[in-house]
């Protein structure tokens, strides 16, 4: 041996032991940070991958400049693409037609397709020429159509406009739910059609010119130097929010708060391994202060045993971060994997085998700097032991007693547990901290399970894959595709309704309008999981019973009567139960009055339905869709719904399995940093423990110190961490929910339950095998622990 430092290995050897639960903690620590952190990186890529499929991959959109404008904004060195796009018909109703079909007539380049939605080109290419036109896929299955053939979009004029098919484009969410086709013809034959001035010259004006970044940093700095160049307003840019606030970039008021939430997250997880990892050093460099003791013996100053406890440290980080770092990168691989074997179309996007660069970096910074940390207040203490301590064998009694144990009021055994816990100050609260930081972690990340619930509404046992609706809103379907679509082995539920609007009605003398809806048998049975109260069954078998649906002007309330003109003919509803949702909006300050269908057609003379549902079997194909189309689709409107239903559903599930599992991760560093710091206290004092024993002590009385000195940690820090998290917790709350939603804050009494719960059973499991390891000790053994 040449240097001092080399005891670093000899020491290790030595107390392998003892540092076991060090090491497994350091990798426990990075482990968690690295697979949370990591699983955030994989979401949100997977996110803006998904994003940019669905809503495109451009930044801004900017309005009402020149083709000039946009050529010089497009010449810049940090613009990727700047590409033309604007659109007729977005909504359907303005009688532009492809076969009888109401159709949107979408202008612009081919960037569109290579920059902006470059997966969206089913077959074919972009129009090389004015007349020249690619459809979506859902005319060419209704019509039959082919590359090269010929269509005719009819205007509201009367003119046609011939066009040779290209291409196809991939259906989009907003088409299939309008019933409606899609046109893609160039951006100069579209401002023919619609822009034309009075000289006829064709006018851009009114174009929406996409652009895209060719780097994602500093957008808005970007943002900003575009409007001053250009003079641009706040009008003319508007930016693709969801795009840019999964990218950090967003200037959304509301995305800047969901920043400043995610950050204090972040700090509260970092913060959250650093004190798992400095109570466990804490107590495991406190254990050999003997051993640095007798290093001043020999000659060795404090400062170089501060460098010897440094090294021991680092020495741990060594196998303990990259054991961290690769379990969880396998872990998240393993994840992803699962993810996209499950459910391909939901959580197809998530990256297979990536590495996650931030993750690994916060892994690092986790093990080294807490590491570190937490070993210089030990060392610092072990420089200052006197060589006489150390050789007498009482280094470890370096703690001044202030106050005896109080065994007046307690047993002896309790009395010392508690004693215990709170004699090294410092110890005490790294170990209240790390307890108080797991409550506080689990109601911070709670708000995020209100603010998903807020922003991504679930789909309600309801939702239909497809719709049959009238065209003028009256009860025109016919009843009898009911029973014809029910033997259709494509459709796994089919349901109707009829619907009566504004209808004159008085309540409580006061005179409104209401929306009459009937339900059938199943649509009540899936009402009764929103009755706030009230009776379903009173409905269902009375006649001129009905339920009303909460919303903040509604006057109804169950036990009212309402009186409805039907056909210039009075008729009372007595409103017997309230619901908290259902499958349609109110429209102004019309309420919403559900009946049975007997009732319905008792005051209204009604036969058929406005709007037949369907939910349609796990093996439908788009083949079946299209049969049921011609079928019963021709005079009704026909609403497809089942993209907006995938995308709902992929983007919540993956959500709330991200959340969730975030939650699950928090409750895991609960359960494993109660179990070490209680191990690692017990075993500090093993030699205590021994000598209590040997003046007569009984193991049950032992076995009462360690649960007082557990209970006291777990009390303590629950306490603190329940007005630190509640704190927390209204803080992101107000933050999430109340500046966007007004709604109000209140105590989370379930997810408190929870996590002091789980403490409470973390500490439980914590003393069981320490008490049985000192139950199985001989007391020579347990004083000459090592």
């Amino acid at each position: 041996m040449k240097h001092y430092l080399d005891l670093v290995p000899i020491s290790a050897k030595v107390h392998r032991k003892q540092s076991r639960m060090s090491i497994f903690c350091i990798v426990l620590a990075v482990f968690l940070v690295t697979t949370i952190f990591g699983m955030a990186d994989m979401f949100v890529r997977s996110q803006i991958i998904k994003t940019q499929a669905e809503t495109g991959n451009w930044h801004i959109a900017l309005r009402n400049i020149s083709d000039e404008d946009a050529a010089v904004i497009a010449a810049r060195s940090d613009i990727e693409a700047v590409v033309a796009y604007d659109v007729l018909n977005y909504r359907g109703d303005q009688g532009y037609t492809l076969n009888g079909t109401e159709t949107l007539i979408c202008g612009s380049d081919e960037g569109l397709f290579t920059k902006i939605l470059s997966d969206i080109i089913a077959e074919g290419n972009f129009p090389q020429n004015d007349n020249e036109a690619m459809v979506s896929v859902n005319a060419k299955e209704m019509i039959g159509l082919s590359i090269g053939d010929q269509i005719a979009v009819n205007l509201p004029d009367g003119t046609e406009l011939a066009f040779t098919i290209s291409g196809f484009v991939e259906n989009t969410a907003n088409l299939m739910s309008s019933d409606s086709y899609g046109v893609f013809i160039t951006t100069e034959k579209y401002r023919t059609i619609t822009f034309a001035a009075a000289d006829g010259e064709p006018s851009e004006n009114n174009t929406f010119f996409y652009v895209q970044f060719s780097n994602t940093g500093n957008i808005q700095n970007r943002i900003s130097e575009l409007k001053s160049q250009f003079g641009l307003s706040d009008e003319q840019v508007s930016e693709n929010t969801k795009l840019l606030g999964l990218l950090g970039q967003s200037s959304d008021s509301f995305m800047v708060q969901v920043y400043i939430s995610a950050a204090v997250l972040f700090v509260l997880v970092l913060f959250a391994g650093t004190m798992m990892i400095a109570s466990s050093l804490n107590s495991n460099v406190a254990q050999r202060t003997e051993f640095f003791g007798l290093m001043r013996c020999i000659g060795a100053t404090p400062k170089q045993v501060m460098r010897l406890v440094r090294k021991e440290a680092l020495s741990w980080c060594r196998f303990a971060i990259p054991v961290g770092v690769l379990s969880g990168m396998v872990v998240i691989w393993i994840l992803c994997f699962i993810l996209r074997l499950l459910s391909p179309e939901f959580f197809g996007e998530m990256p297979a085998f990536s590495i996650s660069v931030p993750s690994i970096v916060a892994g690092i910074i986790v093990g080294l700097l807490t590491v570190l940390l937490a070993a210089r207040s030990p060392a610092k203490r072990a420089s200052r032991v006197s060589p006489l301590a150390a050789v007498s064998g009482n280094a470890n009694d370096l703690q001044p007693i202030r106050k005896a144990a109080n065994t007046k009021r307690l047993k002896v055994d309790t009395a010392l547990g508690i004693h215990h816990a709170k004699a090294s100050r410092k110890n005490f609260v790294l170990t209240v901290c790390s307890f108080a930081l797991s409550i506080v972690l689990f109601l911070a990340f709670s708000v995020t399970i209100t603010f998903m619930n807020h922003t991504l509404t679930p789909l309600y046992p309801w939702a239909p894959d497809l719709s049959i609706v009238s065209s003028d809103n009256s009860c025109s379907v016919d009843r009898a595709f009911i029973n014809e679509l029910k033997e259709n082995t494509a459709v796994d539920a089919v349901y109707g309704r009829m619907f009566a609007y504004d209808v004159p009605v008085t309540v409580n003398g006061a005179e409104r309008t209401a929306i009459l809806v009937s339900y059938e048998q199943q649509q009540f049975e899936w009402a009764s999981d929103y009755l706030q109260s009230g009776s379903l069954e009173t409905v269902q078998s009375e006649l001129n019973t009905g339920l009303t649906v909460y919303d903040t002007q509604n006057s109804m309330q169950v036990g009212d009567t309402v009186t409805m003109q039907i056909g210039g003919q009075p008729v009372e509803i007595q409103i017997t139960g309230l619901l908290s949702t259902s499958p349609f909006n109110n429209t102004g300050d019309s309420g919403i009055i559900i009946v049975s269908e007997d009732t319905f057609r008792q005051i209204t003379g009604e036969e058929n339905y406005t709007i037949i549902d369907m939910q349609l079997s796990s093996d439908a194909t788009d083949e079946d869709v299209n049969a049921i189309h011609r079928t019963y689709g021709a005079g009704f409107d026909f609403v497809d719904k089942r993209m907006d239903n995938s995308s709902t559903l992929g983007v919540y599930y993956c959500v709330w399995l991200f959340l969730y599992g975030f939650l699950a991760l928090i409750a895991l560093i609960t359960v494993f940093n109660v179990i070490n710091s209680i191990a690692l206290s017990v075993s500090a004092r093993t030699k205590q423990y021994g000598a209590f024993r040997a003046i007569g002590l009984s193991t049950r009385q032992l076995s009462r110190m360690v649960i007082a000195e557990a209970s006291t940690y777990a009390i303590t820090g629950c306490v603190v961490g329940t007005v630190l998290g509640l704190i927390c917790n209204r803080v992101l709350f107000a933050l999430l929910i109340n500046s966007k939603w007004g709604d109000p804050w209140a105590i989370p009494w379930v997810e408190l339950g929870i996590i002091v719960l789980i403490m409470v059973l973390s500490v439980v499991l914590a003393v069981r095998g320490p008490i049985k390891k000192m139950q199985k000790m001989s007391i020579v053994d347990t004083i000459s622990a090592q």
